[in-house]
């Protein structure tokens, strides 16, 4: 198992799945309005479980008590609130952070490591807020001290996009991508490659199911186990379903739920109560921050589009809604959990597929023949993708189709017959270099979480390299995160930015502040 990670990533902690995560406050349990959305009587319950030690300061961190176990546990962590903000402080205040979250979880279930999120704190008006700069690069170095001492991942979660652009910066510049030590050689190439094609706006996400079971969604199989639970089958035909298809029991359970609950309608909305999970994992959250104008997904969740609205790079959803003109958009394929109806999951649902969506897959074919797409979470045996992909090639010149690679596979394991079989269209690149488990196997799970990890350190090197945004180069209280060269700069744009403007260039200078403002010029730290 590779060493723990330190995530970035552009999320709302509380719509982030994870194992614990950092509720800032002080010794008075003063919690700011935000976090009061983790539940509607947080404030109560934080002062009900803050100690004598944590009030009087002796305790820096101590969790809330009770809390679901179903849900990240919150954390109370103590910061400076006295403008005593420095690399100690930090650290300080980080440590006590992950000894209180290892003490008070369980052993990690679900993940290799258990995961733990923290916001960038102090920012509201904890110590941190005059030099923004200098505490991202303390809590990022503190962060990466700990997890390596204490056996966890961590993600630093981020809602400022100058704080965004300015922690993938500082981790760029780490010397001999110690950022991403995990990754082999040729991973890191990868990254970096598919990272700089994102970032030029030339790469289109394309998701599969893999993608949301880091929120804890069913693969295919694990859905049409829960959607049985919800009739009646006779052991004799409990025997025959069996041995049935993917896609004939899907056909079986629908007709089952149209006889025993009145109607087809039932069979939709217990597969969208199914999916429809209330935090996405780390994979959506890194590739929400991606900046493409265009994603499409097999998925019928809606944990990427939140993924995406919370960094701040919204998606309308097609085909329920139209795009206006320079709207990012998501295309959902198969259907949505907002309707029910729309769901493409049975035979009979792909075979009428084509007759229902034939504008929607031109879209994808055109997209695959204009842009670089990047499959996520695929095991690329959905029928209805090789159709599309079949389709492609053929429009293509003959010459063209032999040599033209439409994308690029993640994929979790070594698979040779897969590659053999998309040489020539796809890239396959493999997380591990193992052989897929087999599904009898008792080992199977350890192996999937454990590559589902690699991908994920995967897309959060790429999410790096394709940040296209330097608004922390002008944004107030960053200037301690800079280099010499940057600062040099920085001075000479605000002078610009403050030089006196005449009518006649008005034009001009109407591009220029544009360009400042893009810089941060007029940024602001949400908190």
């Amino acid at each position: 198992m590779t060493q723990p990670h330190v995530f970035v990533a552009m999320a709302d902690i509380l719509n982030l799945r994870c194992d614990a995560w950092l509720l800032p406050t002080d010794s008075r349990v003063n919690i700011e309005q935000h976090w009061l959305q983790a539940h509607p009587e947080l404030r109560t319950l934080a002062a009900a479980s803050a100690s004598a030690e944590f009030r009087n300061g002796s305790s820096l961190a101590e969790p809330i008590r009770p809390w679901d176990p179903a849900d990240p546990l919150p954390i109370m962590t103590a910061v400076p609130d006295d403008g005593s903000w420095g690399p100690s402080a930090v650290a300080e205040r980080l440590e006590a952070f992950v000894r209180c979250a290892t003490s008070a979880l369980p052993e990690a279930g679900g993940r290799p490591y258990r995961l733990l999120a923290l916001p960038f704190f102090g920012t509201a008006g904890g110590g941190a807020g005059n030099h923004l700069g200098a505490a991202l690069r303390a809590i990022l170095d503190a962060s990466t001290e700990l997890a390596s001492r204490f056996g966890v991942d961590m993600v630093l979660v981020l809602r400022d996009r100058a704080a965004f652009s300015l922690a993938q910066k500082l981790r760029r510049e780490a010397a001999d991508g110690s950022s991403w030590p995990p990754l082999g050689g040729h991973l890191h190439d990868k990254a970096k490659s598919l990272g700089h094609t994102a970032g030029a706006g030339h790469l289109v996400p394309f998701l599969g199911a893999g993608v949301s079971v880091s929120a804890g969604a069913p693969s295919w199989g694990q859905l049409l186990e829960t959607l049985r639970t919800g009739v009646h089958l006779k052991e004799a035909e409990a025997d025959a379903f069996q041995g049935l298809g993917l896609l004939d029991q899907a056909g079986v359970l629908e007709q089952l739920y149209a006889d025993q609950h009145g109607s087809r309608e039932a069979f939709g909305k217990a597969v969208a109560a199914a999916v429809d999970l209330p935090r996405y994992g780390l994979a959506p959250a890194l590739l929400a921050t991606l900046p493409s104008a265009g994603a499409i997904t097999l998925n019928y969740d809606r944990l990427f589009e939140t993924a995406c609205s919370d960094a701040q790079r919204p998606r309308t959803v097609m085909p329920e809604n139209i795009p206006a003109v320079g709207n990012n958009w998501l295309l959902k394929l198969h259907g949505s959990v907002s309707q029910p109806e729309s769901i493409v999951l049975t035979r009979d649902d792909y075979l009428g597929y084509n007759s229902n969506r034939d504008a929607l897959s031109a879209l994808v074919k055109a997209h695959l023949l204009t842009h670089h797409l990047l499959f996520v979470g695929f095991g690329l045996a959905d029928d209805h993708f090789h159709e599309i992909v079949h389709d492609v090639r053929r429009a293509l010149p003959n010459d063209a189709s032999k040599n033209h690679q439409m994308g690029t596979v993640l994929s979790l394991f070594h698979e040779p017959l897969q590659k053999l079989v998309w040489a020539g269209k796809l890239d396959i690149l493999p997380m591990s270099s193992a052989p897929a488990p087999d599904a009898a196997q008792a080992a199977v799970h350890t192996a999937l979480v454990t590559a589902g990890r690699e991908l994920e350190i995967f897309l959060d090197m790429m999410a790096a390299y394709a940040t296209d945004n330097h608004s922390y180069l002008l944004a107030p209280a960053y200037n301690q995160g800079l280099a010499d060269d940057e600062l040099n700069l920085r001075r000479q744009l605000l002078a610009l930015a403050g030089q006196k403007r005449s009518a006649g260039t008005a034009e001009v200078w109407g591009v220029l502040d544009k360009a400042l403002r893009e810089l941060g010029l007029a940024g602001k730290s949400e908190y």
